[in-house]
């Protein structure tokens, strides 16, 4: 990535089964004033290197969180990694799929990931979705939330403090 490239905004929508699998699109949004993304469209081979170094980066920060459902570890990976275009050549966004199944009980379930903390540089969002019917029973996160029925909305903005001890508890 060019150092002229500047990150604006993060969004994770994240969708929550029955069976336990969570599966997450990422994107970041940035402003490129020098076409850095662009320009590597027009390369192939330089494309392929910056799609795989975006999937291993993103891989690698995974790999550094501890994430658990009910107590168990679970391992998200990046099934997806692309460079998109936000309708400018001077806006491009990065997006990957990440995936990962954990065991669910009837009654109530606890989600936890543990990340650095950190202050952002941007805004942020994040939508859970959970299965219908399922009951959000509390949240514990530095982000700003709402709940609403089986979904919840998470925001922070440019310079809050993020990460940490982060918790979902749920009732399917």
């Amino acid at each position: 990535m060019s150092d002229n490239v500047v990150p604006l905004y993060a969004h994770a929508f994240f969708s929550v089964s029955r069976e336990g699998e969570f599966h997450q699109l990422l994107t970041y949004d940035y402003y490129d004033p020098d076409k850095y993304y662009l320009n590597l469209e027009a390369n192939p081979g330089e494309y392929e290197r910056e799609i795989e170094k975006l999937w291993l980066n993103m891989q690698g920060y995974l790999e550094e969180e501890t994430n658990e459902v009910n107590g168990r570890r679970v391992y998200p990976k990046v099934i997806y990694t692309d460079i998109q275009f936000r309708g400018s050549e001077n806006s491009p966004f990065i997006l990957w799929i990440i995936s990962f199944k954990g065991e669910f009980r009837k009654g109530e379930n606890v989600y936890v990931t543990v990340t650095e903390e950190e202050f952002l540089e941007y805004d942020c969002d994040a939508i859970w979705t959970f299965p219908e019917g399922c009951e959000i029973l509390s949240v514990t996160t530095p982000m700003e939330y709402e709940i609403m029925d089986n979904i919840l909305v998470l925001w922070a903005r440019k310079g809050d403090k993020i990460g940490g001890r982060e918790e979902i508890r749920f009732k399917l």
